[in-house]
């Protein structure tokens, strides 16, 4: 099952297409102004990449390495190529069933791996279907408590939408973090900040910040930067 970490902020969250709004000037955001309505609209679209696009990568991963942890050589979800964590190893979603049918998972070194997904990716709401490419680092979360666990991530990726818009998108260090225990499903806890560049027929029109520090529900907002 998908682990969505922020599915009750979305549910609760006003649906949007894709296009979200009309552009109405060279200094306004493709969202339609700064105006309380945008930045909902705008929070939801940063959401739904955390969630949506970046979680759903990640649970493609633990998957994986749940399938390695068996000591598996043969997978109907996966193509496989030598051990998870042995260096140079490739392991392919192939299933049909996948919303990323395609991702690549190379393990660099012991405990680094880079994941690629390049397709038409559902985004808000899992609708608003468009072609987006992403390429996340993933590094195992250090932490000093036993019931604390989590990936450290590096995030760099773009989508198209409709109507001539484009964003790309990007993280340093985003940290998605499960301090539940063993055994229950998804990340309460992340850390870090995501930013996100739109443009409308390549001119860049908006440039803002979605930063994590504890619960997702308490991100923080920056538009303009």
């Amino acid at each position: 099952m998908k682990k969505n970490i922020l599915i009750l902020i979305l549910a609760a969250l006003a649906t949007v297409s894709c296009y979200k709004g009309d552009y109405v000037g060279g200094s306004d955001p493709i969202v339609g102004g700064h105006t309380s309505e945008g930045n909902y609209k705008l929070r939801t679209y940063m959401m739904s990449i955390a969630d949506n696009l970046i979680a759903g990568i990640l649970d493609e991963f633990e998957l994986a390495t749940s399938i390695n942890g068996k000591n598996l050589s043969r997978s109907s979800h996966f193509d496989i190529s030598g051990a998870l964590n042995e260096a140079g190893s490739v392991w392919t979603v192939r299933a049909d069933d996948s919303k990323f049918k395609g991702l690549s998972i190379r393990c660099n070194a012991a405990g680094e791996w880079t994941v690629k997904f390049q397709g038409d990716f559902p985004l808000v709401n899992n609708e608003n279907i468009f072609p987006t490419n992403i390429v996340v680092t993933v590094k195992a979360h250090e932490t000093t408590s036993e019931k604390s666990t989590g990936w450290e991530t590096t995030i760099s990726g773009s989508r198209e939408e409709r109507g001539g818009y484009t964003c790309t998108f990007e993280s340093e260090s985003l940290t998605y973090v499960n301090t539940r225990g063993i055994g229950t499903q998804g990340w309460d806890q992340m850390f870090g900040d995501l930013y996100m560049e739109v443009f409308k027929s390549s001119d860049s029109i908006d440039y803002c910040c979605l930063t994590f520090n504890g619960s997702p529900g308490e991100s923080t907002l920056i538009r303009g930067l």
